[in-house]
């Protein structure tokens, strides 16, 4: 339906979150991003960062250690956007998503062996 927005995020292991939104902030290469329902198509980047994507439900916070975003019309005349993190994390607050980022990005720089 025109004038909608469902955020999808996803990861190779499991898709994390849908639902219906009014708004979906992010963190790009080129600062901050809003997107709205009728949103111009796109594809970029995303980096480490919290996701914030405002709904009926409330706000919900996604902790991402990076990835990429795409907008599109869906099969119904409404927005998609959909991110795909390698890694991502739901958070019950903006402040338990900062902390969850820092687990995520610590986990990166831990050395293998």
């Amino acid at each position: 339906m025109a004038g909608t927005l469902t955020v999808e995020v996803v990861t190779p292991e499991v898709a994390l979150w849908r639902g219906p939104a009014t708004s979906l902030k992010s963190r790009t290469s080129d600062g901050e991003l809003m997107v709205l329902a009728q949103h111009t198509p796109l594809v970029g980047d995303v980096v480490p960062g919290v996701l914030v994507v405002v709904g009926p439900e409330g706000t919900t916070y996604i902790a991402v250690d990076g990835g990429y975003l795409q907008v599109s019309s869906d099969s119904e005349g409404g927005t998609r956007a959909t991110v795909l993190a390698s890694v991502a994390e739901v958070a019950a607050s903006e402040e338990a998503a900062r902390e969850a980022l820092a687990n995520l990005v610590a986990a990166d720089e831990t050395p293998t062996d």
